[in-house]
């Protein structure tokens, strides 16, 4: 039982580690993109908003996680009865991982990318943007431009470990 909680406390681990790396590495394509765009202000869009973009979209990134998570495990246990997932729990402790084949695990899967979407554009027009020199219109698009670059696409693909 120890080596389940161990490797699985890995795999998770390993899982926030790629995603954090992931969301640096697009942050820094976006933010970079949106101070290209508007050549005026280079470095100092980027060094303001690099920082905030960040938290707030992994923020936004894992508010979409938990609400997909919990949408998985209920779609789960509507499917499979309350006791079939107890008795799962209990037997193999492991990673919900929504098989990419099942139409409905699918389109929660989805609906949580664009809830992570959605959030990343919120945060950016009320949280991120607020202190540049941008324009209404600018900031809208650039909110837009980072929301869209900086979305977890990663959710959408399913990595099963096994224990």
């Amino acid at each position: 039982m120890e080596q389940y909680i161990f490797w699985g406390l890995i795999s998770v681990l390993f899982v926030f580690l790629i995603s954090v790396i992931i969301k640096l590495i697009m942050n820094s394509i976006a933010v970079k993109t949106v101070s290209v765009i508007y050549r005026n202000t280079d470095y100092s869009i980027f060094g303001e908003i690099f920082g905030r973009a960040f938290l707030y979209g992994y923020l936004a990134d894992l508010i979409g996680c938990f609400i997909g998570t919990i949408a998985l495990t209920l779609d789960d246990i509507i499917k499979n009865g309350f006791a079939y997932w107890q008795l799962y729990l209990l037997t193999s402790p492991s990673v919900l991982t929504a098989t990419p084949y099942d139409l409905p695990s699918l389109i929660i899967i989805i609906l949580s990318v664009l809830i992570s979407i959605f959030l990343t554009f919120v945060f950016c027009c009320s949280k991120v943007l607020t202190k540049t020199d941008l324009s209404k219109k600018q900031r809208l698009i650039s909110a837009l431009i980072i929301a869209l670059i900086t979305a977890p696409y990663y959710f959408l693909f399913s990595i099963g470990i096994p224990l």
